[in-house]
């Protein structure tokens, strides 16, 4: 594996090692989800801005999610690693439905669950790793569970059928 080095400050090399232990990342995780994310969108994975005040509350983006989620599976399941390159087909199909918002990402060993909200509706969408082009979506409408498969690149017409 291929070796990669940069200079940065003391402040910002201590305070990053310290912000990745509490998330349960090392920094060549933090890098890597950098680097993977870069790849994956074509641009940096976050917006360069300087913040407002009232930036401080907005949701949980999508990075933040997959590393809580990372931090979270490493956690319970006494891992030191997982590799998120596996469900980044997933993840970006998912990036494209729209206009959506992202609540948890869980992550197992073989699969990878997202519930979100997509029109006023809460869905969980589950991607095994088995079967890289089918998704199976779920989601309540009055006290019944609705179910249905997808293909990876139909997750948005998919989801259009539930209403």
């Amino acid at each position: 594996m291929p070796t990669i080095q940069f200079r940065t400050d003391n402040q910002t090399k201590t305070a990053s090692t310290a912000l990745f232990k509490q998330l349960g990342i090392t920094m060549s995780d933090a890098i890597n989800l950098f680097l993977r994310q870069s790849v994956m969108r074509g641009e940096i994975p976050f917006t360069l801005s300087i913040p407002k005040e009232s930036d401080t509350e907005s949701k949980l983006s999508d990075n933040e999610a997959i590393v809580d989620a990372i931090r979270r599976y490493k956690t319970v399941n006494k891992k030191t690693n997982y590799d998120i390159a596996k469900a980044e087909p997933f993840l970006q199909a998912v990036e494209s439905i729209g206009s959506h918002s992202l609540k948890r990402i869980t992550l197992q060993e073989n699969a990878v669950k997202i519930k979100l909200n997509y029109k006023n509706m809460e869905y969980v969408l589950d991607y095994n790793f088995e079967e890289p082009d089918s998704v199976f979506i779920l989601t309540r409408k009055e006290e019944n569970l609705m179910v249905k498969d997808c293909n990876l690149s139909n997750i948005s017409n998919t989801l259009k059928l539930f209403k």
